[in-house]
């Protein structure tokens, strides 16, 4: 199915020490039946986090794939969680060392139906048919850590499915953002972000994007701050 959509991404490493690298990821897959945007926090504890967010985004993906909108929604949580560790467990014995959050966003074209996950501190907000939805983000423990893949403790996605008839527009950004943002004024950065980049040529905006994260953004925390946002431009 035909579906134009528009996608800016950008990632930049946090303010920390040099040896320490960005452990946000970002990965995107589409097709002419699914769209998926993913976005990953590797836990700074974590000496491998890296690793697991990549793996966290790939595995993602690749359930998603295979997965059927009749099913169970929640046979999600285990399956992600189940191959992720798989992935893990033929590089190291200590699952920890690669805690990672995740969230994403897949959009079936044929069905029109959108997917949306979250665990832990990554923001998701969506915009379905003009209709603005938010998805909390879940607050730290008393260690200040989050749920995430490989704690060993609460790894279960927030999941939720709906169904769209015309237009979506989504945000899916790490805590270095989202931790900085006002949630009554969310919806505005949507607006923000359709109405400049839409008048910027395709092969910059990213670049542009990146710019304005660092410019207004980046001297708030000193995480590493990553975000997609795509939208429907068919109307």
């Amino acid at each position: 199915m035909k579906l134009p959509t528009t996608v800016i991404k950008a990632s930049i490493r946090g303010n920390k020490d040099e040896e320490i690298p960005n452990q946000d990821f970002i990965q995107l897959m589409e097709d002419d039946d699914i769209l998926i945007a993913t976005i990953s926090d590797g836990l700074g504890s974590s000496k491998h986090s890296l690793e697991g967010a990549k793996l966290a985004c790939k595995t993602v993906i690749e359930e998603m794939m295979d997965f059927q909108l009749t099913s169970e929604l929640q046979l999600l949580n285990e399956q992600i969680k189940t191959r992720w560790e798989s992935e893990i467990n033929k590089l190291s014995k200590s699952i920890k060392d690669y805690r990672t959050t995740n969230s994403f966003v897949a959009v079936s074209k044929k069905d029109k139906k959108i997917i949306v996950g979250q665990l832990g501190d990554v923001l998701v907000s969506l915009r379905i048919d003009g209709l603005f939805r938010y998805l909390q983000s879940a607050s730290k423990d008393f260690s200040n850590e989050t749920d995430c893949l490989g704690s060993g403790r609460n790894e279960n996605f927030n999941l939720a499915l709906y169904e769209f008839g015309h237009s979506f527009d989504f945000l899916i950004a790490t805590d270095g953002i989202g931790d900085e943002l006002e949630i009554g004024k969310i919806e505005s950065l949507h607006n923000y972000f359709k109405s400049k980049f839409k008048q910027i040529d395709s092969s910059i905006r990213n670049d542009v994007l990146k710019q304005d994260i660092e410019n207004f953004i980046s001297e708030k925390n000193n995480d590493d701050k990553s975000l997609v946002f795509i939208w429907t431009n068919n109307i």
